[in-house]
Formats: structure tokens, sequence, C-alpha cells
């Protein structure tokens, strides 16, 4: 930055007599002071917990910064009777989300517009709360807007 201030204060160089520097005094000076390169890291960056600027000391990490020299990879192929790792367990039904619930009060009288207000006494919810997601879910084209804080089902195509 000093040598762009100065170069620029000083307006050296600007019509050159002989052939023009393709680096520039900036470059050069950029290029004197180059940072040396860096160590090698011996494990990979973690975070701290965001409460505490310390972390607890972990024993499986060296005290001492360890030059890597050398890196081994295994593969391990799976044997033919083993279960493939991606299949789950069946796990218990969920309960329905709030838009689910919301779709099933509106499928009772599909083409009657829905308050927001209606909808939040039924769920038993703030009505803010509510139609902050409806106006939502109609941005994704899951209602319909037909009025002011008023919700329909949209059309079957």
């Amino acid at each position: 930055m000093q040598t762009a201030r100065d170069q620029l204060i000083t307006a050296a160089a600007i019509c050159p007599d002989e052939r023009p520097d393709l680096l520039g005094r900036i470059g050069r000076a950029v290029m004197d002071t180059l940072l040396p390169a860096r160590r090698v890291r011996y494990s990979a960056r973690t975070l701290k917990c965001g409460t505490s600027r310390y972390r607890g000391h972990d024993p499986l990490r060296p005290e001492a910064a360890t030059a890597i020299t050398a890196i081994d990879i295994t593969l391990h192929t799976p044997g033919l009777t083993e279960r493939p790792a991606h299949r789950r367990k069946a796990s218990a039904p969920t309960a329905p989300t709030r838009r689910q619930r919301i779709t099933a009060i509106m499928n009772t009288e599909r083409h009657r517009s829905w308050s927001g207000r209606e909808l939040a006494d039924r769920l038993g919810i703030k009505p803010r709360i509510m139609l902050t997601q409806l106006a939502e879910w109609a941005r994704y084209g899951f209602l319909t807007r037909t009025g002011p804080g008023t919700y329909a089902q949209p059309e079957p195509p």
C-alpha cells in the first residue's frame, strides 16, 4: 500500500522515456516482500466451543507440531454377506407437520377461502405466526392467496 501511495503522490514514471516496465514499482515491491511458505498442517482445523475460548486437551493430539511425511489410504470392500450401510430401520410414524394439518383442514371445504385467524384458532397458535407461514406457503405455490389474509387450496392442473 505504501508503495502504491508513493507512486500516486509523486506521479513517478507516468511517461517513461525508456521501454515500459510491465511489472512496475508496485509489482516489484510486492514480489520483494512475499511471505514465506506456510508450515504443513498435521491435523484438520476444528472450531472452538462458542462459550469458551479454550478447548479441553485432546489426548490423541500430539503436544508439538509434527511434519506430515506420508499418507496411507486403505480401501475396504464390503463382503457379499454384509448388509448395505444405507439401509435404515423403519421408524415410528411421525406427527403430521403444520402444513399437512392446514391442508387437511382446507380439504374439508375445498372451494372455500380460509382466513389466517380461522386456521390459527383451529390449530391453537398465534394468528401472526400463522399469517406469516401462509404467506410463505403461497409464495412457494402450496396455497393460493385469495385476498388480504385469506388463502385457499390451489386448483389442480
